[in-house]
């Protein structure tokens, strides 16, 4: 029953807690492993149940939502399918303004490496605006150059669970590196390949990160697949 009221408030009020992630298989999956509290205190924050009802929900105790839908509108909401892809201009009227800036006693970030706590980021908007409430980043991802900001903004980490205690713990598995190389590390269309589906670009170097993204080639995957359990 910890909240940040203060005054008489505080003895009434429960805390309310809010869970941000930015897909929704991850937010999906909070909610139920909180499975624990009562479903009256739970409650899931969809942009179309907003859009519905006229106005965010506020009648719960802890709030599970992503990103974009706290950055979306009216005008804006968009399909599940798309929660990665969207692009937000001016968020005064983003569905986050519809909460006092006060409303959250705690917010939970998941996988807040991924541009939550970057200045220049829309995620930052919604940090900022609910600055009043304490704030913890939860990430797998070690400190790196291109998630500095996530550190800056965080601070030093409150608890480190490392990758030795998971694998003694029995949550993860014991693992090596093994390096194979082969000559399909890039790739250049030419005229006698066959394009099965979609378009291919003529004349572009395709590079490791490319593969299994933009561009798929089958007879690569077997072959590096094949070369790795015959040196295992």
């Amino acid at each position: 029953r910890w909240n940040l009221s203060v005054g008489n408030d505080y003895k009434h009020r429960r805390p309310r807690v809010l869970f941000l992630a930015d897909r929704n298989i991850l937010a999906n999956q909070a909610f139920n492993s909180f499975s624990a509290f009562p479903d009256d205190a739970l409650l899931r924050v969809k942009p179309d149940e907003i859009k519905k009802n006229g106005r965010v929900p506020i009648n719960g105790s802890i709030f599970f939502t992503i990103f974009q839908t706290l950055m979306s509108n009216d005008n804006n909401v968009e399909e599940e399918e798309n929660e990665e892809h969207v692009v937000y201009g001016d968020v005064s009227d983003a569905y986050f303004n519809q909460y006092d800036k006060d409303f959250f006693d705690l917010i939970i970030i998941d996988e807040c490496h991924r541009g939550g706590a970057n200045d220049e980021g829309n995620w930052h908007k919604i940090l900022e605006y609910f600055s009043p409430a304490v704030q913890l980043g939860l990430t797998a991802t070690p400190k790196r150059e291109e998630n500095a900001d996530t550190y800056r903004y965080f601070g030093e980490p409150a608890f480190i669970y490392s990758l030795k205690d998971g694998i003694n713990d029995g949550f993860l598995t014991p693992f090596k590196v093994k390096r194979i190389s082969t000559t399909l590390d890039d790739y250049i269309y030419t005229s006698d390949d066959v394009v099965e589906e979609g378009e291919i670009e003529e004349g572009r170097l395709y590079k490791e990160t490319d593969f299994n993204r933009t561009i798929i080639i089958e007879a690569r995957e077997r072959y590096r697949v094949k070369a790795f359990m015959n040196d295992a």
